[in-house]
């Protein structure tokens, strides 16, 4: 009965290439000098950040939609249906965030903001994913207050570590131990 209320398919392969793809944007922050403290960076970090997003976002999806192929179930059922309706509101409240800091100025807010919106998000997630998804959803949300009050200077470091560590970690979990 518990295995029809539970979402199984992420694919560990997808959480990992996030994370290198989190990498890559902080490494491409890096080369070219583009910082979430230098107000003018605006357009610069969207278009990298946006990137990275959009292709972590298609990638997801694709892997999720093999991964239900694989095991004969439809990708878009009602259970996947709630796992959408539960990520929603708190992606949606990140996308209004960013809105606002890239429109003010105010980079320094937005991997805090990022690592809080995608934590809650994930825990939406969680509650259909299991205890992994949702230890991983209070690792981002403890590292985006931390990161709003202490680091906020520091936005290329704690994206590294929150959307690229952590997302290596769980999805090398997820890999190495598909169900727990």
């Amino acid at each position: 009965m518990e295995r029809a209320t539970e979402y199984s398919h992420l694919s560990g392969v997808s959480i990992v290439v996030s994370g290198l793809l989190a990498v890559a944007g902080v490494a491409v922050c890096w080369a070219m000098g583009f910082a979430f403290t230098f107000p003018g960076n605006q357009r610069a970090l969207a278009a990298v950040w946006g990137t990275v997003f959009g292709v972590a976002a298609v990638q997801g999806a694709a892997l999720s939609v093999a991964n239900a192929r694989r095991k004969a179930e439809p990708a878009w059922s009602p259970l996947t249906k709630q796992v959408v309706v539960a990520m929603l509101p708190a992606l949606f409240a990140g996308a209004a965030l960013t809105g606002y800091g890239l429109q003010t100025g105010q980079l320094d807010l937005l991997p805090p903001c990022w690592m809080l919106a995608y934590g809650s998000s994930l825990m939406g997630l969680g509650l259909f994913a299991g205890w992994r998804i949702r230890l991983a959803a209070v690792a981002f949300l403890l590292l985006g207050a931390a990161s709003l009050f202490l680091w906020r200077e520091h936005g290329l470091t704690t994206m590294v570590a929150s959307f690229g560590g952590l997302h290596l970690v769980l999805g090398a979990w997820v890999i190495w131990k598909p169900r727990a």
